[in-house]
């Protein structure tokens, strides 16, 4: 064999080689996400697996996870270590991919990851598109949509579904975001969903909610409930202890002054805004209409469809993962 063959043979083998290597390294580091019983592996190895993109040309996988599902999986994990239950995993038969379903929910709902185009990601239902979390693992953020939450579990399952079944989704998420926060310093922001009874829920005041309180006198005067007023606002007491208020602050830099707040006491800090909303219908629909112009408010700015991110520099893990920009999948 001529010299010029065998270096064509021998650069040959080290390109194969080099793929078989990317691919096979990958491959650990899935084996490694999904079976390790350290958290800490799990964060480590999710933040490798979302900062490149394998790309092979002499060695080809052809069925690939993609980033969407590596978030996936591992939120599975933590949930695992959390002991986070009442929903499964799924995959297609004809291609690699993964999907959360919620398994005592009575309406079909399908989760998934998307990725921005800063590899951060939003959990989304994806029939009805609401993105109802953001997830960033490189600033260690998890930030819960409450506009989303309530138009996906009041507005839309509520009429189709029981609020047990319902509240699995949001216990979920609640225990998914305690476990990051208690495990890895997360900053969380769970708005709708907190259960502390010295908890005053933020709104978002786009004029005066003028005749707000006499529509929930009117309403409930139709259910077994009294809206009692207080200073400032009204309150109501509901069943086993649960009682709700709303009233407001004196702002001068508020709409009229007033700055309006909802709480939620139930003695045990178990019982979430979104709980009542839940729970009691005539609250639900009282609040579903008064939301155009009062709602509580979450960082609405990660959840703006017009924002555009910047994909931060990120530094090549080794040469056999090329990194490519991923596309923006809103």
């Amino acid at each position: 064999m001529t010299d010029h063959i065998q270096g064509h043979i021998n650069a040959y083998v080290d390109l194969i080689n080099s793929d078989v290597s990317a691919i096979s390294e990958q491959m650990s580091q899935l084996n490694l996400l999904s079976m390790t019983t350290d958290p800490t592996i799990v964060h480590t190895v999710l933040e490798e697996l979302v900062s490149y993109q394998l790309q092979t040309e002499w060695a080809r996988v052809p069925r690939q996870y993609q980033h969407k599902d590596w978030y996936l999986l591992a939120m599975h994990r933590f949930l695992t270590f959390a002991n986070g239950q009442m929903y499964d995993l799924l995959t297609p038969t004809d291609r690699e991919e993964l999907t959360m379903v919620f398994t005592q929910l009575q309406v079909p709902g399908v989760f998934q990851f998307i990725e921005n185009p800063d590899g951060t990601v939003y959990f989304v239902e994806m029939g009805t598109k609401q993105k109802l979390f953001f997830w960033s693992i490189q600033d260690k953020q998890l930030y819960f949509n409450s506009h989303a939450l309530t138009s996906l579990l009041v507005s839309n399952y509520r009429a189709k579904d029981t609020a047990d079944d319902i509240r699995t989704v949001s216990d979920l998420l609640r225990t998914f975001g305690r476990y990051m926060a208690q495990t890895f310093g997360y900053d969380v922001d769970y708005n709708i969903l907190e259960t502390d009874d010295n908890y005053r829920y933020e709104l978002v005041q786009t004029e005066m909610p003028a005749g707000m309180l006499d529509r929930l006198f009117v309403l409930s005067a139709e259910s077994n409930y009294f809206l009692q007023t207080v200073q400032n606002g009204a309150a109501m007491m509901l069943e086993n202890g649960v009682e709700m208020r709303v009233f407001y602050d004196e702002n001068p830099q508020a709409i009229a002054g007033q700055e309006w707040h909802f709480q939620v006491l139930d003695g045990h800090h178990a019982v979430s805004w979104l709980d009542v909303l839940l729970d009691y219908d005539f609250i639900g629909t009282w609040y579903l209409k008064e939301r155009k112009t009062i709602e509580v408010a979450s960082k609405q700015a990660v959840f703006d469809d017009n924002m555009r991110r910047v994909r931060r520099p990120q530094v090549i893990v080794e040469v056999l993962y090329p990194k490519e920009s991923v596309a923006d999948a809103d």
